[in-house]
């Protein structure tokens, strides 16, 4: 077999593969060089992997090596972490690479897996963070569907919620799963978003890419009103494990129809009919219940359908070259206080 095919097998069956992890999502982040290691045991199967995503620094000739959302193999067996870490730091030497970053998908409450970050040599960043720090999110929020069906799962929400998933059809919002030919609306909507929201967005380019290189795993969802496009969403599923809510957008008109309701719905139903575990809203901030918290209105949106915050051990590096390390984040802040 394919040593792509049989990773890309192995970290979908595995209950800690993410589409993070897959060559597929890779493609994607295209800036970035691919590589993966995998450990197999003596039957030859493989029971761990790691992926990293490579990215050479200009004029320092070093490379950062990002393992995103961590390690696929059983969160307490840190034999294969060790072996599989291991394998890191020998590509490392190939790539020049300064640093390793990682950001495991282990629940706070695994203390034992944060401590052995640390007795390996890994640095915590930004601990005790509480918004959005870190590359990706330190919070999330997410449901479990526990084999639920729709009237099951409806009747988890708040009661506003289910009268509005059902009120939003009987006004006139149609949810379509589009093409890549409704991405001009998607990001029309999705930068109104951003200038409302006080955040950067992507180029229509980039979610080309996801639809192209995802495949059958990723959807595009737009909400349309009276023959328009009002708000849209991509849902990316991995296997069994979770059904992801990646990037949403509304415009600032027609909210009355509920169109954020009936998208949500119907990337929820999605992950049930793909047999999925979870079904994960993305991130959030730490302290959003709190009122005065900006994004606590994010958090009440999401709070709504039920579900509960799950917070990450965070995001940690290992420095290879302290040197360059050091120089990276100097050149890092001067860059940002620089925008």
């Amino acid at each position: 077999m394919n040593s792509e095919i049989e990773y890309e097998n192995f970290i979908k069956k595995h209950p800690k593969g993410l589409f993070q992890h897959s060559s597929k999502w890779a493609k994607v982040k295209s800036a970035w060089k691919f590589e993966a290691v995998m450990l197999k045991d003596e039957n030859g199967e493989i029971k761990g992997s790691a992926s990293v995503l490579i990215r050479s620094i200009p004029v320092i000739k070093n490379s950062l090596m990002y393992c995103c959302r961590g390690f696929v193999c059983d969160e307490n067996d840190f034999d294969t972490f060790d072996k599989l870490f291991n394998a890191l730091l020998e590509l490392g030497k190939e790539y020049k690479a300064y640093c390793i970053k990682i950001d495991p998908e282990i629940v706070i409450q695994n203390e034992t897996y944060k401590k052995h970050l640390i007795e390996k040599g890994f640095i915590e960043l930004n601990p005790g963070c509480m918004d959005f720090e870190n590359v990706q999110p330190r919070f999330v929020y997410c449901f479990d569907y526990n084999g639920m069906n729709e009237d099951e799962l409806m009747l988890t929400f708040k009661p506003d919620y289910r009268n509005r998933i059902r009120k939003a059809p009987k006004k006139g919002v149609e949810v379509k799963i589009c093409t890549k030919e409704a991405l001009d609306d998607f990001v029309r909507i999705m930068h109104e978003t951003g200038e409302r929201d006080g955040f950067s967005t992507r180029p229509k380019e980039y979610f080309e890419k996801i639809l192209d290189e995802m495949t059958d795993d990723a959807r595009l969802y737009m909400a349309y009103y009276e023959g328009k496009a009002i708000a849209g969403t991509i849902a990316i599923k991995w296997g069994q494990n979770v059904m992801k809510y990646q990037y949403g957008a509304s415009s600032n008109a027609h909210r009355n129809v509920y169109p954020n309701y009936a998208l949500q719905w119907a990337m929820m139903k999605w992950g049930m009919e793909c047999g999925c575990k979870v079904y994960d809203f993305g991130g959030i901030s730490g302290d959003c219940q709190n009122p005065d918290n900006p994004h606590y209105g994010l958090w009440r949106f999401k709070h709504g359908f039920g579900g509960y915050m799950k917070e990450f051990v965070g995001e940690f590096d290992y420095v290879i070259n302290k040197p360059v390390y050091k120089l990276y984040n100097i050149a890092t802040k001067v860059l940002e206080k620089i925008r």
